[in-house]
């Protein structure tokens, strides 16, 4: 038993050792190839390099404006075509004529635009009361808001917890959920 024991001792220090000898070995090529991939980029950057086009904008490219809301946290996306006056056009040019619009990305087919906005976006609607009639507006309670739609409901017919409710606002969703709630006060 001892001379077996021995034998895969030695077997295994043997594996060991050329194991760890062939994972150094193969680092070191590996760092040497990498300090010769670097050599390369540094003679690269010492060439001149003022041949090299910019970028520009291609006739069609898609202009996509991203609008964001700081009152309500939202985020508009809107696409449209490339205005034919700016095709040709850099990003340093394009930056010029877009005033507060930031360029985010900018390929020859397609540039991002974005801007921050205070307020509110459109999204926003509320029902609340105006004028003694129960109303849907487009904003939030308290904050921005516009009239949107006077329905002929009069306040005074409404039950005292439908009203208390209206006067703070009720925030919705959609013109459907106008449309379902509205039905409720009426029965």
């Amino acid at each position: 038993m001892p001379k077996k024991f021995f034998r895969y001792l030695i077997f295994f220090i043997l594996f060991v050792t050329v194991s760890f000898g062939f994972g150094y070995f193969k680092t070191f090529l590996s760092l040497r190839e990498h300090h010769i991939d670097i050599n390369r980029a540094e003679n690269i950057d010492n060439h001149n390099v003022s041949n090299i086009q910019e970028i520009k904008l291609n006739p069609g490219a898609k202009m996509i404006y991203v609008t964001l809301y700081s009152g309500c946290g939202h985020e508009t996306r809107q696409e449209k075509t490339l205005d034919s006056r700016f095709a040709g056009f850099t990003k340093q040019q394009l930056e010029k004529e877009m005033g507060e619009w930031n360029i985010e990305s900018f390929t020859p087919d397609e540039v991002i635009l974005k801007k921050q906005v205070s307020g509110i976006c459109d999204e926003h609607y509320y029902i609340g009361l105006n004028d003694g009639y129960v109303t849907l507006f487009r904003g939030l309670p308290g904050i921005q808001s516009e009239v949107v739609e006077r329905t002929d409901i009069l306040v005074e017919t409404l039950r005292e917890e439908d009203r208390a409710m209206l006067e703070k606002g009720i925030i919705i969703n959609s013109r459907e959920e106008f449309l379902n709630i509205r039905e409720g006060l009426t029965n």
